[in-house]
């Protein structure tokens, strides 16, 4: 009986633990619109990097020297 026991706070540790309390609040249509999101984001992020790595962006308009209006 004991053994028992041990086994099953092991399990609901080791449930708690790894999954965590957010999936129990979300329901499958939140999931997806976070996932959608994330994907989207990530999609932006590696544009971003693809421009910078071929020098495809725009240039900086900053300056380290001081330019002075007239």
């Amino acid at each position: 009986m004991r053994k028992i026991v041990c086994l099953l706070a092991v399990f609901v540790l080791s449930v708690s633990l790894l999954g965590g309390c957010e999936t129990m609040v979300r329901t499958s249509d939140q999931q997806k619109l976070k996932y959608s999101r994330l994907e989207d984001i990530n999609r932006r992020l590696l544009a971003e990097d693809m421009d910078s790595l071929f020098l495809m962006n725009e240039p900086s308009r900053l300056t380290s020297w001081h330019i002075p209006f007239e």
